[in-house]
């Protein structure tokens, strides 16, 4: 590895309460790399070959895919969507979240419609609550 190099780390997590991991693939990223999408290339690829390897089969818990808050979550999530994972990630604290934009009603005075519904307020949770 070299310092300053931004890297792509798969590294599978030991069950209970361990700090010990192995790593699984590694991958530089390029700068300007759509971080989505070579994300989901290097998962997908080592999901393959943990099924091939026989690590997973059909009726196996699925995979747990845990992101940081760098990541889009929802997004590989929907692009692993055909896979055996479950797609966990942090959200970064200056994330907005909108509720549905509301239905459109005549309003006489005109105006645009809303684009977007009202903000989802989240509320911190401190660990130890």
């Amino acid at each position: 590895m070299i310092p300053g190099w931004p890297y792509s780390v798969v590294a599978a997590l030991e069950t209970g309460r361990t700090s010990w991991t192995a790593v699984l693939d590694a991958i530089r990223l390029a700068p300007g790399a759509d971080v989505a999408a070579v994300t989901t290339a290097q998962v997908r690829d080592v999901v393959e070959r943990l099924i091939a390897a026989g690590q997973w089969a059909d009726g196996d818990p699925d995979i747990l895919v845990v992101l940081d808050a760098g990541y889009d979550a929802p997004r590989i999530a929907f692009l692993l969507r055909n896979l055996p994972v479950e797609v966990l990630g942090r959200m970064r604290s200056d994330r907005v979240l909108r509720r549905s934009t509301p239905p459109r009603v005549y309003d006489p005075k005109g105006g645009r419609p809303p684009k977007h519904g009202g903000e989802f307020v989240r509320r911190p949770r401190h660990l130890g609550q």
